[in-house]
């Protein structure tokens, strides 16, 4: 596979930043954010002045028939109303509908990092994927070319003779085998670079090594404190059950009064007789109180305590969700640290076994099958390295994105 140079390779970062940049799940998020500012404005409105006027005017004529000894005129009716109204009292509707408005903008800037936060998990899995695809179609095409060249060899020496049909057998089946992996490894490197296009709106083009591991928190009980604390989605369930408080006072609230101070003026033209004028002008207090619902009130109260306690219930399984999830972060990052660690030592041991498995069956001492299966264990141990690195960097992001420091 040719690769453009280092130095115009993509990093991890750039790739990080075009994924966020392309993701429509952060349009979306970005979209319900400035949706839930909107509603936050809007119960603010409610605790605000409202004025209004209204009027119309038109052109008709009265007859009234002489009564009060008004003759048939052709009139131009005229009514205009302006007023104004103040909250004063709501019962708590207000204030309760700001908290819950407050609350939805909260969770949509939870919802907005939680969605940046696995926007990038999903690019470095992305990233790492088809790094780790290339290198293993890398290592197969080494292989089969390797193997070509030893059922070559193999063949020529079972024409004079010197091996039996069998070892020309293995070397053929060795090859195909190699070709069978080299079709899986390149049908794994198509499908780890559409996904990379499918996250970044690009090609993957020539991409550098993957990068140091990101600092990660040093234990376990760390990682666990820091998702309680800072983890998004718990978040978001915490700030649900401070929603649901504010519905539930929200109902209460429907059985209040309301008041409100008002200030009305009208004025009318041509109405009920030619010639009618009216000016008024009044200020005062008014309010509505609902003594009887029929059970409408208690049955909105029973509704939110509900909220409640289903709000409540999703916090607990988020905490208990996010825990396994740091737990099961935390044991992966260990593991594959320890698989990357054992991985280098098999490599190291095969490629010394593959080397010395090669001089010795020039001289004669082992058959090529030894030499074949030196170089299928060489290959596994490869591949085995370069996939653990992938699962390694991972898991460390995934970590990170968990306890919330992607979210920072």
């Amino acid at each position: 596979m040719l690769l453009a140079p280092a130095a115009s390779a993509q990093d991890l970062a750039s790739a990080i930043a075009d994924a966020l940049a392309h993701a429509p799940a952060i349009v979306e998020a970005n979209a319900d954010e400035a949706m839930a500012g909107a509603k936050l404005d809007a119960a603010r409105a409610e605790g605000h002045p409202l004025v209004s006027v209204q009027g119309q005017v038109g052109a008709g004529r009265i007859n009234n028939g002489g009564f009060f000894g008004f003759t048939a005129q052709n009139v131009t009716p005229l009514a205009v109303q302006a007023g104004a109204e103040m909250p004063l009292y709501a019962g708590g509707r207000v204030a309760a509908a700001i908290d819950q408005a407050h609350g939805g903008v909260d969770m949509a800037r939870l919802g907005l990092a939680d969605a940046r936060a696995r926007t990038v998990v999903s690019a470095v899995a992305a990233y790492a994927e088809v790094l780790t695809a290339r290198r293993i179609e890398d290592r197969f095409h080494q292989l089969v070319t390797e193997l070509t060249e030893v059922e070559r060899q193999t063949g020529l020496r079972f024409k004079v003779g010197e091996i039996p049909a069998s070892e020309l057998a293995t070397a053929t089946a060795r090859r195909a085998e190699a070709d069978g992996g080299l079709a899986g490894a390149e049908g794994r490197r198509i499908s780890a670079e559409a996904q990379f296009r499918r996250l970044t709106g690009h090609d993957a083009g020539a991409l550098a090594p993957l990068p140091a591991l990101p600092t990660t928190p040093p234990t376990l009980d760390e990682a666990v404190d820091s998702a309680r604390q800072a983890n998004p989605a718990l978040a978001q369930a915490e700030k649900g059950i401070d929603i649901a408080r504010a519905g539930v006072r929200a109902a209460k609230a429907e059985s209040m009064p309301t008041i409100g101070a008002y200030a009305e003026a009208t004025r009318t033209r041509d109405q009920f007789f030619p010639g009618y004028q009216a000016d008024a002008f009044a200020v005062g207090i008014r309010g509505r109180w609902t003594i009887w619902a029929g059970g409408r009130t208690q049955a909105k109260i029973h509704e939110a305590d509900a909220a409640l306690d289903g709000s409540e219930a999703r916090e607990r399984d988020a905490r208990d969700q996010v825990d396994s999830a740091v737990i099961t972060a935390w044991s992966g990052l260990v593991t594959t640290g320890r698989m990357v660690t054992a991985s280098a030592a098999r490599v190291t041991a095969a490629d010394e076994a593959l080397r010395s498995t090669r001089l010795e069956a020039k001289v004669g001492a082992k058959p090529t099958l030894a030499v074949l299966d030196a170089e299928r264990e060489a290959l596994a141990a490869q591949a085995a390295m370069i996939e653990a690195e992938g699962q390694r960097m991972i898991a460390a992001w995934q970590l990170n994105a968990l306890t919330g420091a992607l979210s920072k």
